[in-house]
């Protein structure tokens, strides 16, 4: 079978559907109450450092999403025989994902070796589709069609799951940010299933949200429950799956543009890999104000993040500061809803008529967020630069970059010249984005 497949839209399938994220919401909610009782029970507790009274919140409550993930996952493979591979494969990898977490928030892993432990959820990703037990299509992107990487994709594919599971591992720490970005961006992919008419798609946004908003329920400010390790790893997981399974790689990198950009400015500013409690001891990127309002670091090598950008103008309570970055997230929903019309249009299965009728609300309501909310404006209009300077980049290697038809020969493999060199044209825009960004936020300081 090849991946991903239309949307059935029969009555029992839609009804099926509906029951798997009745039972995921269901379930979740339930268990979440014995999940934080348990944790405090055992002392799994952290403590909440954007609070003046630093109240101690139950951890590791990503295990209920976990634990809740496999219900609906089962009820799925039964009913949909043909998708029980894929949804086996999925259900394992959220599961090891969600051991691997735990255990570092239990022993919490050097940085070396959790990368080498997470490099195992996307290999059984890997080892399926090389045994043939499930297939996954070359990923499509807009301009460039279906890339040719029949021998690099299946090689990749770890490698994507471990970023998307990073990534979103990376913006958290603040109640209700981590759970309540990927909401949104799981959210805006379901849509996105829509409209590329993914069955895959559908169906792993569907049981994701099933049990990501009953957890959000808990973890929302004032938190009752942080996610943990285990709780952002599986979360990624669930992302990497609808993007890597639904066909929606390049959308779901668009939906996640908030984790991204935050990731970027984490990794550029940090120039290596340290412990977080290192880096935020030494560097933290935020100060916490006496009315537990929280104030952008203003130290030159402190890290840089998004909520520090967001920060840059003024103090926020937490509350108003994630309130702003789920903002953000909207912006990157909407974005990867453009790149799904944007993947349509490319292989001709809409025209341009549509994809203007269709992506005017979007933009329309970019733009009045970004008058709305002049806070997140800034950062808004960086992420619209970055993305139609992408798409003109890409326009340009389809024209001068794709056409070079010269393969490198590396013995066990062979790796296309022009894939190289697109990868390559990339570096100087991420150079220049990090630099604009040092000079924006250096003046924001300043201003404050």
């Amino acid at each position: 079978m090849i991946y991903p497949t239309n949307i059935r839209w029969d009555f029992y399938s839609i009804l099926y559907l509906s029951i798997a994220g009745i039972i995921g919401f269901v379930i979740t909610y339930l268990i979440m109450p014995y999940i934080i009782k348990y944790m405090k029970k055992k002392g799994y507790v952290g403590t909440d450092i954007h609070k003046n009274t630093r109240p101690e919140v139950a951890e590791s409550g990503g295990l209920g999403m976990m634990i809740g993930f496999i219900f609906p996952s089962i009820f799925l493979a039964i009913i949909f025989t043909d998708y029980r591979n894929i949804i086996l494969i999925v259900l394992f990898t959220v599961i090891i994902a969600g051991i691997i977490g735990f255990i570092d928030d239990r022993v919490r892993l050097r940085t070396r070796y959790k990368l080498l432990l997470t490099l195992t959820i996307g290999s059984a990703v890997f080892l399926a589709n090389y045994l043939g037990l499930i297939a996954i299509q070359n990923p499509v992107l807009p301009i460039l069609s279906r890339l040719r990487l029949n021998m690099i994709y299946p090689i990749l594919i770890p490698l994507v799951v471990i970023v998307f599971a990073n990534t979103v591992n990376m913006l958290e720490g603040y109640n209700g940010e981590g759970s309540g970005t990927c909401i949104i961006a799981i959210g805006f992919l379901l849509v996105c299933s829509f409209i590329w008419n993914t069955m895959e798609g559908l169906m792993f946004s569907i049981i994701s949200l099933s049990v990501i908003i009953p957890f959000y329920l808990f973890n929302r400010y004032p938190a009752k429950v942080f996610p943990g390790d285990v709780g952002t790893l599986s979360m990624g997981v669930m992302i990497a799956s609808i993007a890597l399974f639904g066909g929606l790689l390049a959308a779901a990198f668009c939906t996640l543009l908030t984790h991204i950009f935050n990731s970027f400015y984490y990794i550029s500013s940090v120039r290596g890999f340290f412990e977080s409690k290192e880096i935020h001891e030494l560097r933290d990127d935020i100060v916490l104000l006496k009315d537990d309002r929280i104030k952008a670091s203003e130290q030159k090598s402190a890290l840089i993040t998004v909520p520090r950008m967001i920060l840059a103008k003024g103090p926020l309570s937490e509350s108003q500061l994630v309130k702003k970055i789920y903002l953000i997230s909207i912006i990157s929903g909407f974005l990867g809803i453009l790149t799904t019309l944007l993947m349509c249009l490319t292989l001709e299965k809409i025209n341009i008529f549509w994809v203007f009728i269709f992506s005017l609300p979007s933009l329309v309501i970019i733009i009045l967020l970004m008058y709305f909310f002049p806070r997140i404006r800034d950062i808004a209009i960086q992420m619209l630069i970055l993305y139609f300077i992408g798409i003109i980049i890409l326009y340009l290697i389809d024209i001068i970059i794709i056409p070079i038809q010269i393969t490198i020969d590396l013995y066990f493999i062979k790796i296309p010249l022009n894939i190289v060199v697109s990868l390559i044209a990339v570096l100087p825009g991420l150079g220049v984005w990090y630099i604009l960004t040092i000079i924006y936020l250096n003046n924001q300081l300043e201003l404050e």
